[in-house]
């Protein structure tokens, strides 16, 4: 029998789209959401298989936060961000794709595996 294949072998190896994805207001997030415990859009309980982690960010007092999400809103964040990427980069405006998008389009596909 096969062995079922682990939810973190879909991921694309290039997470450079992560730090574009845009996170909620962070006065509205719970400590469980700043920590990473749970997914930082929809609250829903990550574990080590499924969170993404979404790097160490810094709040506007000055702290730092270390938000994760579920691959179901980082895949839905990434498709609303590269709607608003390709309206304002000129490689993209221009008919071209740049590295952004590109890697903004692998991060949105993650979830059609």
């Amino acid at each position: 029998m096969a062995e079922p294949i682990h939810p973190t072998a879909l991921r694309t190896d290039d997470s450079s789209a992560l730090p574009m994805l845009p996170l909620p207001q962070v006065l509205g997030l719970t400590d469980e959401q700043r920590r990473g415990a749970v997914c930082v859009w929809c609250s829903k309980s990550l574990t080590a298989e499924t969170a993404r982690d979404l790097g160490e960010r810094p709040t506007p007092g000055g702290t730092r936060i270390w938000p994760r999400g579920c691959t179901p809103c980082i895949c839905a964040e990434a498709r609303r961000v590269i709607s608003i990427h390709s309206r304002s980069c000129r490689a993209c405006g221009a008919g071209e794709r740049c590295a952004d998008r590109a890697a903004l389009h692998a991060l949105a596909r993650e979830d059609r595996w």
